[in-house]
């Protein structure tokens, strides 16, 4: 294999999905992905239901929109999370695969990528399967939570290669280990968790909490996780010392109406009534032993550093031609479809960049 395309899209993911159907007619492409399958990681998301966007998100209504283009329709839960319709993440890569024109587009799957080099007028890519050689480069080759989905911080190695940075990477919207929790794996209770550095609160979230055999989980404790860091030079065990969660599993009980109450059970389940009294079961207090890693994470920290980069059309400030988009961003959002949206919306304005470019507008 060695051929030469206008657009060569590593990663055939989210953000590279959205490129490949947004790149104009004319634009000769391919999409270099090294699963077996496109969008494998989409279709574990929203337990396969894929939490497209949410209406928090600043760009919700062009992604609606881009998607309604494809055919596919929506519907949005009291939370604001967006769904296709049909509520099925298989669907959604269907349309997305639909859209991209095979006569212009060549996918090229259980392909993985070994290098890239830019040359004076062009970039060539090595990969496991020969070599590419294209005028333009997209990197959406994801970060490097869930490595069982094919995303294991390739794309990181090829950036640095090309002469970028980025920042410091670790898992998040993930568990939190806490605690010897066996008695209580799988039991689930609704509160409010508090997350504490040196015993001052950064954070609260209230939701549903799932106890784990060490420790929590949960959406709302998956969005304090970000909060959870070592800094620089700082060693992570020593970092983990200094954060405490807090557990209100009570949230619509005054303490007052708790100490009418001979127990808790009725308000929490039996095993939990067993640790838990009227005070405990508002201020539980749990020292943070650390998060789970990258194979319980939904998404990664850190990232390709933004200064590095033009916000508006995602090209590379260091090498012209070059594009990033999706995960490998150092840009995070919580839960509830803001990730994808990021990735959605970053391989849009790539491809708009794109077409621009070679003045398919």
């Amino acid at each position: 294999m060695n051929r030469r395309y206008d657009v060569c899209i590593i990663g055939g993911g989210a953000a590279g999905l959205a490129c490949a159907a947004s790149i104009g007619h004319g634009i000769s492409t391919c999409i270099l992905e090294k699963n077996e399958i496109l969008g494998r990681k989409i279709l574990a998301t929203g337990g396969g239901r894929c939490n497209l966007t949410n209406a928090g998100c600043a760009g919700v209504s062009a992604t609606l929109d881009f998607f309604a283009l494809q055919g596919l329709e929506t519907c949005c839960d009291s939370e604001g999370r967006y769904y296709p319709y049909s509520e099925c993440a298989a669907d959604v890569v269907r349309v997305l695969r639909d859209s991209i024109d095979d006569t212009y587009c060549n996918i090229m799957t259980s392909t993985a990528v070994l290098n890239v080099s830019a040359r004076e007028d062009s970039f060539r890519v090595e990969t496991d399967q020969g070599p590419v050689t294209a005028d333009a480069v997209v990197i959406a080759s994801g970060g490097k939570a869930g490595p069982q989905f094919g995303t294991t911080g390739d794309g990181y190695r090829l950036a640095k290669e090309l002469g970028h940075h980025n920042t410091r990477l670790y898992p998040i919207l993930t568990g939190i280990e806490c605690g010897a929790f066996s008695d209580l794996k799988g039991i689930r209770a609704r509160g409010v968790v508090r997350l504490y550095r040196d015993g001052e609160m950064l954070g609260e979230e209230k939701g549903q909490i799932q106890f784990t055999a060490d420790g929590v989980s949960g959406i709302c404790v998956f969005n304090l996780t970000p909060m959870i860091r070592a800094e620089e030079g700082e060693k992570p065990r020593d970092a983990m010392r200094r954060y405490e969660l807090s557990l209100d599993l009570a949230p619509d009980f005054t303490p007052d109406q708790l100490q009418k109450r001979n127990s808790v059970f009725g308000i929490v389940t039996g095993p939990l009534a067993e640790r838990l009294d009227a005070e405990t079961i508002k201020d539980w207090r749990l020292p943070v032993r650390g998060i789970k890693g990258w194979r319980e994470a939904q998404c990664t920290a850190g990232g390709i550093r933004l200064d590095e980069i033009d916000p508006k059309t995602q090209e590379s400030l260091l090498v012209p031609g070059l594009y990033f988009a999706g995960e490998i961003l150092d840009i995070q959002g919580p839960c509830g479809g803001y990730n994808l949206q990021n990735a959605w919306e970053t391989g849009m304005r790539a491809a708009a960049a794109i077409n621009e470019r070679a003045g398919a507008l």
